[in-house]
């Protein structure tokens, strides 16, 4: 049994062990999972020299834990007011060490949704578990063989405009609501999740009727009857029976993982407007 490395003090808002998830299993009605940010998740494991795809803490903020041992650390994704009793200030993208009885906690999250807090060497719960609760135990694994990064990482903007590509049933928009699907804003309302990002705007007009269910990707832009989009994220569902319009360009998808509640989102097709 590997020691005990830290123990939640306080879970906080949609917070879990994620890694990169489980690709091809679609056809087995799984969708991918893990971290909805892979970007932060692949640049906090870089960091700490890691194989880019091992676990780290994904957080909306209010997560707190105890180091019960020294642990090299790193915070990617958004920016947060990071708080560390007992032990070494820890900032955005540089590895630090911090020793045992210092208490994290993760606060306000800053232009962004989610946060990530990397350990060297990986994250695992004791009972194999990903959900988080007061007093749940984690270990870190074997120490990595390439080295901790001496340079620090540089967070980069996540308010740009999202690429989109047309989507296989963008000619259930009319013209009209293609163009305005990319020359307004649109609202992230409160009901967003791991499932999906869903925006608030004008109705865009799509013709009536209905679709029999078909596969879903990550970035997949859907329209229900209201005209609302829904963008899927890392938990969306492999199969839907509303019409995918457009599709976010995969270099992008970081960019509509860290949209929080309540902020703008803008969309521009990749290559001009999508044929009439």
């Amino acid at each position: 049994m590997l020691p005990v490395t830290l123990t939640i003090v306080a879970p906080g808002i949609a917070s879990g062990i994620r890694d990169a998830g489980r690709v091809g299993r679609a056809h087995l009605g799984a969708g991918r999972g893990g971290a909805v940010d892979l970007r932060a998740l692949h640049l906090a494991n870089r960091l700490l020299g890691n194989p880019v795809g091992w676990p780290a803490l994904e957080t909306s903020g209010g997560l707190s834990f105890r180091l019960e041992r020294a642990a090299v650390l790193v915070v990617t994704g958004s920016q947060a007011a990071i708080e560390v009793r007992n032990g070494a200030p820890l900032g955005w993208g540089t590895p630090t060490v911090v020793g045992p009885g210092a208490v994290v906690r993760v606060g306000r999250l800053h232009q962004g949704a989610r946060t990530y807090i990397g350990l060297r060497g990986g994250l695992m719960t004791t009972d194999g578990h990903a959900s988080l609760r007061p007093g749940t135990r984690l270990v870190t694994g074997p120490e990595p063989s390439d080295p901790v990064s001496t340079v620090s990482a540089v967070p980069t903007p996540s308010d740009a405009e999202i690429v989109l590509w047309p989507g296989p049933r963008v000619d259930w928009l009319t013209q009209h609501a293609r163009d305005v699907l990319t020359s307004c804003d649109w609202n992230v309302r409160a009901e967003s999740d791991r499932i999906g990002l869903r925006l608030a705007g004008p109705a865009l007009v799509r013709r009536p009727g209905e679709l029999p269910s078909e596969g879903v990707v990550e970035g997949a832009v859907q329209l229900p009857p209201d005209g609302q989009p829904i963008v899927m994220l890392a938990d969306h569902p492999t199969t839907g029976g509303y019409p995918v319009v457009a599709v976010v360009d995969p270099d992008h998808l970081w960019l509509v993982a860290q949209r929080p509640v309540g902020s703008v989102v803008r969309f521009r097709w990749h290559t001009g407007r999508p044929g009439r």
